[in-house]
């Protein structure tokens, strides 16, 4: 399985998919246009953000949800697995949630891990790799 590098693209890559949740991206950044959810049909970006927003808000830990995009004849099919491993409450940043994700298209799939943490407005922001303190 391929792994994406650092904590800085998984940051960018989770803002141009998530939209609003990190950020006011609204495509990948060219060096990420080669990770499988880059390759996330746009129409089927509202569905996918919440599938995340679902599984952050209600899923158990260690309970995953699978999302799939559609298929068309320009775009094979994304398959994302999503699972909170560890929820925690912190002072500074209230509710986080570790998400693992795994990410396929045909033979090719990505692993991901990544803390998100609930905003007093309610809005998960991707926070890195690292729980924040």
């Amino acid at each position: 399985m391929k792994q994406l590098g650092s904590t800085f693209s998984l940051a960018v890559l989770l803002a141009a998919v998530l939209g609003g949740a990190v950020g006011s991206a609204s495509a990948a950044p060219l060096f990420l246009n080669n990770t499988i959810t880059a390759r996330i049909p746009v129409k089927d970006l509202p569905s996918f953000r919440s599938a995340v927003g679902q599984v952050l808000n209600h899923a158990a830990d260690r309970s995953t949800t699978q999302w799939r995009s559609s298929e068309d004849r320009s775009h094979q099919v994304v398959n994302v697995s999503l699972t909170p491993l560890q929820t925690t409450h912190t002072q500074k940043a209230n509710t986080c949630r570790l998400l693992d994700a795994k990410v396929s298209q045909l033979q090719a799939a990505e692993n991901w891990q990544f803390w998100f943490c609930k905003q007093d407005d309610g809005v998960w922001k991707a926070s890195g790799s690292q729980l924040p303190r």
